[in-house]
């Protein structure tokens, strides 16, 4: 059984990747071939939310495998 890095918190995204623009992991445009990487939860003041993010081809496979994402 592979183990999963934790996604960052929501609250931590950048603009690009909370609107699903960057990869979740490395940050970089995502053009073709983005795969779901689940949703980043956060909090805004006591109200909690999540949110779908994405990740690139390359770094969309290193989170399931429980190696690091590469940059």
């Amino acid at each position: 059984m592979s183990r999963r890095i934790p996604l960052p918190s929501a609250n931590d995204l950048t603009p690009g990747q909370h609107q699903g623009w960057n990869c979740v992991w490395c940050g970089r445009k995502l053009w073709v071939g983005a795969v779901s990487a689940g949703r980043a939860k956060g909090v805004t003041g006591k109200v909690p939310y999540s949110i779908e993010v994405y990740a690139c081809p390359l770094c969309g496979v290193s989170p399931r495998s429980g190696r690091a994402p590469q940059a």
